[in-house]
């Protein structure tokens, strides 16, 4: 515990593998990138393959219609609001439209159950190619959590 009875906390970088773990068991993450001069951030539908590409589908004239061939980040995180835990991972990459590609990578990522919640039709096809997966994970220190739930202590 802290000089103020709180648990101990910890930050970990995690490797590649966990990232990839965690980004397959997320369905909704944020994909930045710039369209028209300005920089966005905007939730997304997602799934995500073992090498870590992410893909995602959209519409023929929304702001993503820009994120193809252009730098682009993603994120996808996870917390617990009660012992103030939590993850996040980050691929940072290049965007690519795979509607119609017929390479392996393509045919594949158009295989991955990408099912959006917005309404309408989503008929391209995005993926992130990514050059590099990072995350870190903050977490409670191993023995200070048995005696700590929901912000109170149990002693």
């Amino acid at each position: 515990m802290d000089d103020q009875g709180r648990p101990e906390r910890h930050m970990e970088v995690l490797d590649s593998d966990t990232c990839v773990a965690l980004l397959r068991e997320t369905r909704i993450g944020r994909i930045g990138f710039v369209a028209d001069g300005q920089l966005h951030i905007v939730p997304v539908n997602f799934a995500a393959d073992e090498e870590g590409r992410v893909v995602l589908r959209t519409t023929t004239t929304g702001l993503l219609h820009d994120a193809p061939s252009q730098p682009v980040a993603f994120e996808v995180d996870g917390f617990d609001e009660h012992t103030r835990t939590g993850w996040s991972v980050c691929v940072h990459g290049v965007g690519r439209e795979i509607s119609t590609a017929d390479d392996a990578g393509a045919v594949l990522g158009r295989q991955l159950p990408v099912e959006p919640w917005a309404p309408g039709e989503r008929p391209v096809w995005l993926m992130v190619l990514p050059l590099a997966i990072t995350g870190r994970r903050l977490s409670i220190a191993p023995g200070d959590a048995e005696d700590w739930f929901g912000g109170v202590p149990l002693s």
